[in-house]
């Protein structure tokens, strides 16, 4: 696409002047671009870091359906989404941007945020994408998304849209990088060319695109790699605690303690931080959530939390999650 016509394409970005500290940085670092000569630094930015990217962006297969995702690692370590590989130890293949097919094994992942990984089998140094640094991508952010809507097609080649980071909250980002069937486990990227989450729920209006953020991924790194993929059944019949909780700054913050659940019983309060469950370092609600579903109803656990700046510890029996 030509320069200038992208610049029209663009051309309702544009917002009034900005101060002499904004016109400073790059026009991708601005809240907002000033003027056409701002759209195309953002344009060029984008075409110098596609072909930095997109060697690391697969079509994923299988006989059940097909979706997107990135290679990370130069063994060939694949992030998706959960819905993508639907299960642990299935037999998948990946086609690279050239059209070759490689075997791969879906590993784990989670239903709750809809992070899954996969494996390429066949020995070799595979191009890889850099994942971003957790709590890196923040709201106004602009991104763009690559992916295989449709499939596989190595005449159109990858597809890329790009857009802005809208939302920003617990398991879930939001941006109005458009995306489209197929697209589901695809990467979303900073223009720093890092991976900052990973594709999922696709909405008909263009605003309502949803993503995993990649502190989702960070933050279960082991368990996604090491177990099957954590499902909400799996989640049903594990051990509850009764806590709503959500993510800060300070970290797991507790909202509420559901009444007559092992967290009330146990004395936890709103505003109580979650520390650790037996010696585990807790960094989401996910993780949380996974941990505490891995037990049994009845078994016992070690929770660190913190209190008015003072870290404690608790004993606690966990109970059975209730039935609607």
């Amino acid at each position: 696409m030509h320069k200038a016509s992208l610049a029209l394409l663009l051309a309702t970005f544009l917002f009034p002047i900005l101060s002499a500290e904004e016109k400073a940085n790059h026009a991708w670092n601005q809240i907002v671009p000033e003027n056409s000569d701002d759209l195309l630094e953002i344009q060029d930015r984008l075409q110098s870091l596609l072909p930095k990217v997109q060697g690391a962006v697969v079509s994923i297969e299988a006989s059940d359906g097909a979706g997107s995702g990135v290679i990370i690692s130069k063994d060939g370590l694949v992030l998706t989404a959960a819905h993508v590989i639907g299960t642990s130890n299935k037999k998948m293949s990946v086609r690279l941007p050239n059209g070759k097919r490689f075997p791969a094994i879906s590993l784990g992942g989670s239903e709750l945020s809809d992070a899954g990984m996969l494996k390429i089998t066949k020995a070799g140094s595979w191009p890889y994408a850099k994942m971003a640094p957790r709590g890196s991508a923040t709201l106004g952010d602009w991104c763009f998304g690559l992916g295989h809507p449709g499939g596989f097609d190595k005449e159109r080649g990858i597809v890329v849209r790009v857009g802005r980071v809208i939302g920003n909250k617990d398991e879930t980002m939001q941006t109005d990088s458009r995306l489209l069937g197929g697209d589901s486990g695809g990467p979303l990227f900073d223009f720093h060319g890092q991976v900052i989450a990973i594709h999922s729920r696709i909405s008909k209006q263009p605003d309502e695109n949803f993503h995993v953020p990649i502190e989702s991924f960070l933050a279960n790194w082991d368990f996604f790699q090491n177990s099957k993929l954590f499902t909400l059944a799996q989640m049903e019949e594990g051990g509850f605690l009764g806590l709503a909780c959500k993510e800060t700054p300070d970290g797991v913050k507790v909202i509420e303690a559901i009444e007559g659940s092992a967290a009330e019983k146990s004395g936890l309060k709103p505003n109580d931080v979650i520390l650790s469950v037996n010696g585990e370092k807790i960094d989401n609600r996910e993780e949380l959530t996974i941990l505490l579903a891995s037990k049994k109803p009845s078994d016992e656990i070690k929770l660190e939390y913190q209190r008015d700046g003072k870290s404690q510890s608790l004993k606690i029996k966990l109970g059975n999650r209730p039935r609607e």
